[in-house]
């Protein structure tokens, strides 16, 4: 429990700094409250100490300057779009790609933030909030009843839509998962998680076939094999084991669960414009842009009009095409 009487301005970096590690929990609109709220905290800190803050190294205020670089384009980008509106909808959505170089460029010399036992509770943090996440998904959707024969097929469109400020694409969900497994790594070493990281891997691992996010599985099985065959630690037989029943999990699934199947059966018509796919869909938005920029490839379309010109230069209707086909499936 904090007490507010005693706290530091050194313990209140700590915790809201803490708290970016629980963003699996927080609902969207709360999200953006806590990204402010570290910016201000390192604000406070540079107002204190500015002068060491001004005098840091120069491979400081290189990685600043690149860092930041991306969000810099998008705002010049604004000044040659159309769209205005969309354009700086999408600017301030984007804001953390500001605010997050500068705060970490600010707090750089907080040991305390940047120390390997903080560093090892955010993870623990991240993987119990996202632990609990899909857990309570998961009970929600069994109250109401869409716990059923179709649930493989239906749980990944379901996420999107139906937990209101809990609602995320599939992707995102596949990318905290993975992340928190990967996360896991370092947190299995200590005694006292264990049991927790093995019950709750079983649960994660399970969480990213139920999402059925092809590039996701294929990378973590990637990351697996090449954790396993290079860690020295782990014996060559256990080694064996555990890459034989990865690869019997990874057959089992692709095999006799329908919607990963027609996910990895995508491959077979990679450059099929006539087949609607999620991995047609992404070639052709791809091969698009890449006409787009050759067109114009220093000061073409501002980052207001990026969806307005895909839109209209994509031929046969094939974004209309994925889009109602995801629609069927999803209903």
């Amino acid at each position: 429990m904090v007490n507010f009487k005693t706290l530091t301005s050194k313990r209140f970096t700590e915790i809201v700094f803490l708290n970016l590690f629980l963003f699996p929990i927080y609902p969207d609109n709360v999200k953006p409250t806590f990204v402010v709220l570290f910016f201000i905290t390192a604000i406070y800190t540079l107002i204190k100490k500015r002068s060491r803050v001004f005098n840091s190294a120069t491979k400081f205020k290189t990685l600043l300057v690149i860092n930041t670089s991306v969000f810099l384009m998008l705002v010049v980008s604004l000044l040659y779009s159309n769209n205005t509106t969309f354009g700086l909808k999408y600017i301030f959505r984007s804001l953390p790609l500001l605010l997050f170089p500068i705060a970490f460029f600010v707090l750089k010399e907080n040991k305390t933030i940047f120390s390997v036992k903080l560093f090892l509770k955010a993870k623990l943090y991240f993987y119990t909030s996202t632990l609990i996440l899909f857990v309570v998904i998961f009970f929600i959707f069994y109250f109401r009843g869409f716990v059923t024969e179709n649930y493989f097929l239906n749980y990944s469109y379901r996420i999107i839509r139906q937990l209101g400020r809990y609602s995320m694409h599939p992707i995102y969900a596949s990318l905290i998962t993975s992340i928190s497994i990967i996360f896991s790594i370092s947190l299995f070493k200590i005694k006292k998680y264990r049991l927790l990281i093995v019950v709750g891997n079983i649960l994660l691992v399970l969480n990213l076939i139920l999402l059925s996010r092809k590039s996701a599985i294929i990378i973590m099985s990637v990351l697996f094999f090449v954790f396993i065959i290079f860690n020295k630690a782990i014996k060559f037989k256990i080694k064996a084991f555990f890459i034989f029943l990865v690869l019997l999990l990874f057959f089992i699934t692709i095999k006799f669960i329908p919607d990963i199947s027609n996910r990895f059966n995508d491959f077979s018509v990679l450059f099929d414009n006539t087949k609607a796919s999620s991995t047609n869909l992404r070639i052709n938005l791809i091969d698009t842009s890449l006409s787009v920029i050759k067109e114009k490839p220093f000061f073409g379309h501002g980052i207001g009009d990026t969806k307005d010109v895909l839109s209209t230069l994509e031929e046969n209707n094939f974004f209309l095409k994925v889009n109602i086909t995801i629609l069927i499936i999803s209903f």
